[in-house]
């Protein structure tokens, strides 16, 4: 399919979009972690001993593996004040949906007072609920690198949300990296 000579003239949007967000990927993982390094290093040197915060987040095998490996002392601080105060996964459905959201919820105004945090913890909140609730007997049976797809294809999108302050704006990119509005991953440039 040839498009018009504007989109032949501004190439491949999505496959663009698709890259920068991963580029934010790996730098919001390197300055977390990094920082979190640094200060590790200058508690031993201090003769304090802090726990490692990042443990190869991005080598998990689900989105609940995954937020047990990224800023584990935030994590661990939400579950042991606001999730296990809650009741914990030990409660009914609906109460293990409500403090699921709860949680989620707050880590999101945790990160920032703006609607786009609160979609981002929200929107991680809801695939939490989806592995526990449905799928975490059938992803015993798929083979790792679906683990890893699924994994990264989800947290990837979830960046979008935490990236851009402006909803409208993240929306949008979000458009562009699934090819709505004419910026498709398989633009062909006309000759």
């Amino acid at each position: 399919m040839v498009r018009s000579k504007s989109h032949a003239r501004y190439g491949n949007f999505s496959a663009h979009a698709w890259a920068g967000i991963i580029a934010f990927t790996l730098q919001i993982y390197f300055d977390f972690s990094g920082y979190s390094d640094m200060a590790i290093g200058l508690g031993k040197m201090f003769g304090f001993r802090f726990k490692e915060n990042f443990r190869y987040p991005y080598t998990s095998q689900s989105i609940s593996e995954f937020w047990r490996r990224w800023h584990i002392s935030l994590g661990s601080w939400f579950k042991e004040y606001v999730y296990i105060p809650l009741g914990g996964s030990r409660v009914g459905k609906w109460k293990l949906i409500r403090n699921l959201f709860m949680v989620w919820f707050l880590t999101g105004l945790w990160h920032g007072a703006s609607w786009n945090f609160v979609l981002w913890g929200l929107y991680f909140g809801t695939l939490i609920l989806i592995e526990k609730l449905f799928l975490q007997k059938s992803m015993t049976r798929w083979p790792k690198i679906v683990h890893h797809v699924y994994l990264l294809l989800f947290v990837v999108i979830g960046w979008v949300f935490f990236e851009f302050s402006n909803l409208t704006d993240g929306l949008g990119f979000l458009w562009i990296m699934f090819g709505v509005g004419g910026n498709g991953l398989l633009i062909i440039k006309q000759l």
